[in-house]
């Protein structure tokens, strides 16, 4: 649970730190968990790039700002695996504590129908496998090896209160492109921009021809 008196809202730092690694954390892609056993091999970066790596400094900050603003191990966890994988909300939804590979320092993620780039083994660095432990035990406590290793979609609200609270944010509009008051976080903004852009290529394709 977030750990925010009542009289004033809990705040680990002042400055944001804005990381691109989250711009897809609230996309809509709709990969499904994989029932029969998967073991994925390493990912292979084929329709987007990979996050840039933290560097020990901004790792050391995130881990510490995360830590301050829950104490729920799978809250912490989905954000952290999130800077690490680039990966949506949906997609961290697919993996369970047998995911995670403490030993191989790996966290599979599932996408048969390959919305992204397919079922995969992303590295953990060691900043991160902190929290993905604590979210493996948590769901193994609660209900063994099929629950959900991460927060699940129904969970978005708080997730993102989460983030916001810790001063975790993707790369934000200029303030004449903003949809809302400056002090509001844009999650969604990336998405906006590629709806735009595929809106556009539509647009052209429809013209009739002049000839």
């Amino acid at each position: 649970m977030l750990r925010q008196p009542a009289d004033q809202p809990a705040r680990p730092a002042d400055r944001w730190l804005t990381l691109p690694a989250l711009d897809r954390l609230v996309s809509y892609d709709s990969p499904r968990p994989c029932t029969a056993p998967c073991t994925p091999p390493p990912i292979v970066w084929r329709h987007r790039p990979p996050p840039t790596p933290l560097t020990a400094h901004t790792a050391q900050k995130v881990a510490q700002r995360l830590h301050a603003a829950t104490a729920h191990p799978r809250l912490a966890a989905t954000v952290a695996a999130a800077l690490i994988t680039g990966a949506s909300l949906q997609q961290l939804a697919t993996a369970r504590p047998r995911d995670y590979d403490d030993a191989a320092a790996t966290l599979a993620l599932h996408d048969r129908a390959r919305y992204t780039d397919g079922c995969a083994a992303h590295p953990v660095p060691p900043w991160v496998g902190v929290f993905l432990r604590a979210a493996a035990c948590f769901a193994r406590l609660v209900s063994g090896e099929d629950q959900e290793l991460f927060a699940a979609p129904s969970n978005r609200a708080l997730l993102l209160r989460v983030a916001e609270t810790a001063r975790l944010r993707p790369p934000q509009p200029l303030a004449a492109r903003r949809q809302g008051p400056a002090c509001r976080v844009e999650w969604d903004w990336r998405e906006r921009q590629e709806a735009k852009r595929y809106e556009a290529m539509l647009a052209v394709r429809a013209r009739p021809s002049r000839r």
